[in-house]
């Protein structure tokens, strides 16, 4: 018995990406405020604590976003994440979205 892969892979693939959409919304939430949000120095414990994954599906999740250049990370002391300014324009996309849904 043949399976159509697509049926099982879209539906995955979607939540896979609202997922790391939801991530970028974190770092949003957590980068607004700062004059310049572009520069603020996200932190992995930052992350972690608000998002509730462990580090190895965090870390997934922006690899996702880095390589659609929604945000950057530097290593120096420990991992610095920066929303970038497409990201920014990609969170305010999703929220238009999210408006004319509801």
């Amino acid at each position: 018995m043949l399976i159509n892969l697509t049926d099982f892979y879209s539906p995955y693939h979607y939540f896979y990406f609202m997922e790391s959409y939801q991530l970028l919304q974190t770092i949003y939430e957590i980068s607004k405020n700062d004059p310049n949000p572009e520069t603020y120095p996200c932190k992995p414990r930052e992350l972690i604590l608000r998002h509730m994954q462990g580090w190895t599906d965090i870390r997934e999740l922006l690899q996702d976003l880095e390589s659609e250049k929604l945000i950057t990370t530097v290593q120096q002391d420990t991992l610095v994440i920066k929303i970038t300014r497409e990201g920014i324009l990609k969170i305010a996309e999703l929220e238009s979205v999210r408006r004319k849904n509801n």
